[in-house]
């Protein structure tokens, strides 16, 4: 990993805590209702005004219909659409076409196979997520579990890629230096309570980041 590792702040509902993400690659809005981090494109909208340096904001959908990711996408203004549910090759190149979006593709990871399954999307996807899988994937993330890192010892891509599933300030270096990861997703690892961000752990997880040089050993 030549470059700088990259940090991604999933779930942000909130304007104090996405100040906080000032200093972050990536700024994450969950619109699906099932989540507790779920926003309305309005509250994404204005929460999106807080962030003075304006990282990459990415809208997080599971299933959901191309249309309604269309309208949350231009109104929000989104730099890339994130899928994390059981999208399609074909509904995945559609929405792609329609909106000229970047997108993201999350893979639950439970086993070899799950990170073989991920090669399938790479030709149409800027970026692939491994996140943990659990009996419900479609919760959009955010368990606070982390998966067996040693499943991605033979994962290699050209493209960037994320880790994502239970990281935070305390193991995001062993992931890294486990993985090899580019870019880390979080979420549950800079909260106070499930769905309540930490404006503090936010900044004090990208500031640990981007002082350390995390490198795959």
């Amino acid at each position: 990993m030549d470059k700088d590792l990259s940090i991604k702040i999933c779930g942000i509902n909130d304007s104090e805590s996405a100040k906080a993400c000032e200093d972050a690659d990536y700024v994450g809005f969950v619109f699906y209702q099932k989540s507790e981090r779920f926003v309305t494109a309005f509250e994404a909208k204005e929460i999106s005004n807080f962030l003075s340096k304006k990282p990459k904001l990415v809208g997080l959908f599971v299933d959901s219909d191309i249309e309604l990711i269309e309208y949350i996408t231009n109104f929000v203004k989104l730099d890339i659409i994130q899928l994390h549910g059981s999208e399609s090759l074909s509904m995945i190149k559609t929405i792609k076409k329609k909106l000229g979006k970047p997108i993201i593709k999350a893979i639950p990871v439970k086993s070899k196979r799950d990170v073989q399954f991920s090669k399938k999307f790479e030709p149409i996807c800027e970026m692939i997520l491994f996140d943990t899988k659990t009996e419900n994937f479609q919760a959009s993330g955010g368990t606070g579990k982390s998966f067996d890192w040693k499943l991605l010892n033979d994962y290699n891509s050209k493209k960037n890629w994320m880790l994502a599933g239970g990281l935070n300030i305390k193991n995001v270096k062993k992931a890294v230096e486990e993985t090899g990861a580019p870019t880390v997703d979080i979420s549950s690892g800079v909260e106070l309570k499930k769905g309540i961000k930490c404006p503090k752990k936010i900044k004090q997880l990208i500031e640990y980041v981007k002082k350390n040089k995390f490198k795959k050993i």
